[in-house]
């Protein structure tokens, strides 16, 4: 390697609209089941190597931060592929809220493996970069299942448990002209509903439901309908998203919340797309997104 190097990677973002997750011993078998969307806008990771004792600097959308997940990826990397000292200087620009149920942490793993690989111009496999950034989101408790729903792209049901090489995820065809539109309020600590047992409880009882319902009749439609339904079965929206998703539906728009945050989430058409969005500027942040089909890539 030459004293100097550079790589980059993106992954999209993701609403999961129902699941219901394995905690295994092995991190590689923690996942989940069930299905969501895959947002366009991403997190592009930036990685820049230069000659030093293995300093690690890590900035979020230009901000100093300790990124946990980042931090354990580039350690085990390190520890695996590098064999001389180096300085690694990542840049994270993540285009959704963080801690919102937009799989920030899953994208943020996915690309920063990608770009490690890229500049550190290892022989690792793809593959083999998927399934590090699934152990790391399962293992500092990021996220079940993000990564194996963002590497699908589209609208994805996750049919068997485990991460890249274990795992099954299918995508479902839908019409590449509609539109995510995303009313968010502020973030959720997933780390903290995935320690709620009750709640987990709820999440498998209903969630599986929801992953045949949707295996009977896949369709967007079908999937919001479902996500709607899962969200009011397991009880954990917010009072301002509840009342939000009661009057969207009284317009005629099925709406759901992102797992988890505090947001409300529509898939429409772009005519729809613009009305909603009327329709939720009056009470918070709007956020408008394709879908993204590509899964994680090399920038």
């Amino acid at each position: 390697m030459t004293n100097q190097h550079y790589g980059c990677g993106w992954a999209p973002n993701h609403i999961t609209g129902f699941f219901y997750p394995i905690i295994d011993n092995d991190p590689l078998r923690s996942s989940s089941l069930g299905a969501g969307i895959n947002l366009s806008k991403g997190t592009t990771s930036a990685v820049h190597i230069t000659p030093g004792n293995h300093t690690i600097d890590v900035k979020i959308n230009g901000k100093q931060s300790e990124a946990e997940i980042s931090r354990w990826i580039i350690r085990t990397f390190l520890d695996s592929y590098a064999h001389e000292e180096y300085r690694l200087d990542v840049s994270h620009t993540i285009e959704m809220p963080l801690s919102a149920g937009f799989g920030t942490s899953g994208s943020g793993a996915l690309s920063l493996s990608l770009a490690l690989k890229e500049a550190m111009e290892s022989n690792i496999s793809t593959e083999e970069c998927y399934t590090l950034a699934h152990i790391a989101d399962a293992e500092n408790k990021g996220g079940l299942g993000t990564v194996m729903a963002e590497i699908a792209g589209g609208l994805e049901v996750r049919l068997a448990f485990g991460g890249p090489g274990v795992g099954k995820v299918e995508s479902i065809p839908i019409d590449q002209n509609l539109q995510v539109i995303i009313l968010y309020f502020g973030p959720y600590t997933t780390r903290e509903a995935l320690a709620d047992k009750s709640l987990i409880e709820k999440v498998h009882t209903y969630g599986m439901t929801c992953v045949n319902d949707l295996l009977k009749k896949p369709s967007i439609e079908n999937f919001i309908e479902l996500s709607q339904w899962f969200v009011s079965k397991i009880e954990v929206a917010p009072k301002n998203v509840k009342n939000i998703i009661k009057k969207m539906s009284n317009k005629g728009y099925v709406c759901s919340m992102p797992l988890f945050g505090e947001s409300v989430f529509s898939i429409q058409s772009k005519n729809d797309a613009e009305e909603l969005s009327e329709l939720f500027k009056e009470y918070s942040t709007v956020i408008v997104s394709a879908i993204s089909n590509k899964g994680p890539h090399i920038c």
